[in-house]
């Protein structure tokens, strides 16, 4: 019977082991959520031409690399030319850097002939670790 003990107490081990791995691996890939804060804050304008200003600031302890923005579930790399002018700084070039405690800006100035007063607009913007912040803003 010795052996068939030594053989349950193996097993034993090896599946609290591999639960403890599986735990500790979750608690680990949590803290990027937990110590990533931003805070994104967007306003419009519309005197003559509308436009858009997401300030992004980062209260977060690490950098955070801005690689997409979106309209209303649309990239902004497919809307520039058509529904938008220009976007400043132009993140379809390069990624945007926001360093812990930094405050950056985004100018998005919209075709006034495809938007209106009014019109609400869903902003998402993605990050390199692969987190999403939204903001919704209305022309005004």
């Amino acid at each position: 019977m010795g052996g068939v003990g030594k053989l349950v107490s193996t097993v034993l081990i090896l599946a609290i082991s591999l639960m403890l791995a599986i735990a500790v691996s979750h608690l680990v890939t949590s803290f990027s959520k937990h110590y990533t804060r931003v805070e994104v804050i967007a306003s419009s304008a519309h005197h003559g031409d509308p436009s858009i200003v997401v300030v992004i600031r980062n209260l977060g302890s690490n950098t955070l690399s801005i690689t997409d923005l979106h309209l209303n579930k649309v990239s902004v790399a497919s809307l520039i030319g058509d529904s938008i002018q220009s976007i400043n700084p132009d993140i379809t070039k390069s990624p945007i850097q926001v360093k812990p405690g930094e405050r950056r800006e985004i100018r998005i100035d919209l075709n006034p002939s495809k938007w209106s007063g009014g019109e609400i607009i869903e902003i998402s913007i993605w990050t390199s670790s692969g987190n999403k912040y939204y903001a919704i803003v209305s022309l005004s």
